[in-house]
């Protein structure tokens, strides 16, 4: 027990360094895109597409690269394809088609009287890539020897000829055309003259090949023959109010008339922007240190989370110079973050996330407000995406979301509309559907990597063909069928104090997968007999205890995510085996038994889920157990909230992050489900019942029969005194 916590001590620490790294790498590459952003980029008032607000002269005689590298750049495309010969190309084709006549002509040889050429033929794996039809291989049998000779040798001449005068991969088809006319000219009757085709079609290959080395050395020739394009001192590069285009700006650049000159001036935005990152991360810190157990992540989680963040802060600083910034799938960050993390989460780094984005995009508010309204619904959008069928609506729900967003946002900010705008909001709709996209599918990437556990995966586990599933149905229907309630009430309990139903209910569905090692050792899975009545109480309590531990070996050899592991080892935590403890204290006396051997030796929970699968587990055995002897749910009631505060007596709700006023939201919800499971239904009546009843139904109606019978008498009888 004490090594198994200094390993969890060293684990810890290993985690809480892990996270500190990540957290400063995250830091210094947000500081690293701020500073190399569009921010610093466009610190210039000389941009593409702007009015110049100055006449701009060359300094001094000067290399117009612009002009020049142009010309070189048409000279250089003027060089016509250069190829040189490869021999190789026909040596191979000659010994393909060599090969494939030697594998007739032994067919042929070998042939046993009965046995058809053509079928062996056509069986025949051959090396060339030819399919030879019944009319072409029977023609080609009807040759003699001598003649099938000539005939192989006219194939080899005639694809010969061909290589002389050379085959470019442009002219293929041609060369095989100019190939089968040349063998159509020849005498061999049309069988043969189709084999010869289906052979050439095989076997011709392009044996002229582009020569780089020559046509790279033309191009240069080329090149430097163009002379250099001069601007001279004091010529005119843009004249004030004119549109900088793109050749203008570079012409400048290589002037060093503009690029970087205000650079030094500026450097107090660019600190402040530094400033308002180190308070932005400061507060995140904040966020998970003062949430623990409510935000809280896993490790799989903060490494997930921080893949997801390098990505896309890398994408947005690569993007940083796109003409539009809708360009760029700004919901995926949230969405990938939600799905994979947790919605909450996704929520507060999502405004993290765009307000950095703001930073590297020239503090454009635009920006800011477009990624905060497609992030903030792609986050609670993408939650809808765990059942297949909904996918399809999320992915247009978010494109009209992207549009109506870029829409609003550019009416506001840019006073009206324009066929610009419409392109944004197009551009914007497409980039929505496509994060989608990109966010579902690529959660097996997640899965396998960091082994996120999606509501899609998780979902999959339940599925009873399932190996594991299936064999503890067939095996131990008693503990399949327990399993199943155990899933049910997990699941409730966990949509009430907000915890992750899926994986409560996969949780619950293997947490006692290791009772397939000795599944008769069970009481669910027992026919009157109990094998526990010939063992010693601590053997017994041995083989009972073992079972977490046997299901995690079982977990792991198919493949089980590590917290469907981490349920299976920790759903009795370290929890006193009382029916077997009591049998040995009437046996042995207290002071001959140690409680040590009669706990099982496995981990408390230390998530809600997993805590929940084990509280679910206790009640659902004990108020079968109540049940099946005669007592009411009623009765039942007032054992469940003792059990539950059993638990956290006995200190296994420690580490599970649960809240007491929780403990209360949990037992209620499983009474729900026993309530709905176990709920007083109409008697129905015996056969017997049914008998006795209709006898006295039949006797009575004689009866009644009878006394109508002599009431009409009685009238009669007066009727006739009266006349």
């Amino acid at each position: 027990m004490a090594r198994r916590k200094d390993e969890s001590l060293i684990n810890n620490r290993k985690q809480k360094k892990a996270r500190k790294v990540m957290f400063a790498v995250a830091f210094l590459l947000t500081l690293l895109c701020i500073g190399t952003g569009s921010y610093v980029q466009q610190l210039d008032t000389v941009q593409v597409g702007s009015v110049a607000e100055k006449r701009y002269v060359a300094e001094a005689d000067a290399v117009d690269e612009v002009a020049t590298n142009k010309l070189k750049d048409a000279a250089a495309d003027s060089v016509a394809p250069i190829y040189k010969q490869d021999a190789a190309v026909e040596e191979g084709s000659n010994a393909e088609v060599k090969e494939l006549f030697q594998d007739l002509e032994q067919i042929l040889a070998n042939l046993k009287q009965g046995e058809s050429f053509v079928e062996k033929a056509q069986e025949a794996p051959w090396k060339l890539p030819v399919v030879l039809s019944e009319r072409e291989l029977k023609a080609y049998q009807a040759l003699g020897k001598s003649n099938r000779t000539l005939f192989q040798e006219d194939c080899l001449v005639t694809m010969n000829n061909l290589y002389t005068e050379g085959i470019t991969a442009d002219a293929l088809e041609e060369g095989r055309q100019k190939a089968n006319e040349a063998f159509a000219a020849t005498a061999w009757n049309k069988g043969l003259k189709e084999m010869a085709g289906a052979i050439f079609d095989a076997a011709i290959t392009p044996n002229l090949l582009p020569d780089e080395a020559a046509i790279e050395a033309a191009r240069e020739e080329k090149r430097a023959e163009v002379a250099d394009v001069m601007i001279r001192k004091n010529q005119k590069i843009v004249d004030e109010g004119e549109i900088i285009t793109q050749e203008i700006y570079d012409r400048l650049v290589s002037l060093h008339l503009v690029g970087g000159a205000d650079y030094k001036s500026s450097v107090l935005p660019l600190l402040g922007s530094f400033l308002l990152v180190v308070l932005l991360f400061v507060a995140l810190y904040l966020f998970f240190v003062w949430g623990r157990g409510q935000f809280e992540l896993k490790p799989n989680e903060a490494k997930m989370l921080f893949t997801i963040y390098v990505i896309m802060i890398l994408l947005l600083r690569l993007m940083g110079g796109a003409a539009y910034f809708t360009l760029i799938p700004l919901g995926l960050f949230a969405m990938l973050t939600s799905i994979l993390v947790g919605r909450r989460v996704a929520l507060v780094m999502n405004t993290l996330f765009c307000i950095i984005g703001c930073f590297i995009f020239n503090g454009d508010v635009q920006f800011l407000m477009y990624s905060l309204l497609v992030g903030t619904l792609g986050a609670l959008l993408i939650q809808k995406t765990e059942k297949r069928q909904r996918m399809v609506w999320v992915a247009v729900a978010m494109a009209a979301v992207s549009f109506a967003a870029m829409f609003g946002v550019g009416l506001f900010f840019e006073s009206g509309y324009s066929a610009g705008l419409l392109l944004k909001c197009l551009f914007a709709a497409v980039m929505g559907l496509v994060s989608v996209v990109i966010a579902v599918g690529s959660l097996p990437f997640w899965e396998a990597t960091f082994e996120a556990n999606t509501p899609l995966r998780l979902l999959e586990l339940t599925n009873p063909n399932n190996e594991l599933l299936r064999r503890l149905m067939i095996e131990a229907p008693g503990t399949y069928h327990h399993s199943l309630i155990v899933a049910n009430l997990a699941e409730t309990a966990a949509y009430e104090i907000g915890a992750n139903t899926a994986l409560a209910r996969a949780g619950a569905y293997y947490h006692d997968i290791g009772k397939l090692k000795n599944p008769q050792m069970f009481s669910e899975n027992q026919a009157g007999y109990n094998p526990h009545d010939d063992l010693a109480p601590e053997t017994s309590a041995k083989i009972i205890t073992q079972h977490p531990k046997d299901g995690v070996e079982m977990g792991r050899v198919h493949g089980l995510p590590n917290v469907i592991l981490d349920v299976i080892r920790e759903h009795h935590g370290t929890s006193l085996v009382k029916f077997f403890y009591f049998k040995a204290l009437k046996l042995y006396g207290a002071d001959n038994v140690n409680e040590a051997d009669y706990r099982y030796q496995g981990v408390i929970p230390s998530t809600r889920e997993s805590a929940v699968v084990m509280l679910a587990d206790t009640v659902e055995a004990a108020v079968r157990s109540m049940l099946g002897s005669g007592k009411t749910l009623a009765e039942a009631e007032s054992v469940i909230k003792t059990l539950i505060k059993d638990k956290l007596d006995d200190g296994q709700l420690n580490n599970s992050g649960l809240g007491i006023h929780e403990l209360e939201i949990i037992r209620r919800a499983f009474l729900k489900v026993f309530q709905g499971m176990y709920h007083e239904r109409v008697a129905y009546p015996k056969q017997e019942e049914i008998n006795a009843a209709a006898k006295k139904g039949a006797e009575e109606s004689k009866a009644e029969e009878k006394k109508e019978k002599r009431e009409e008498k009685r009238e009669e009888e007066s009727s006739e005194l009266t006349d």
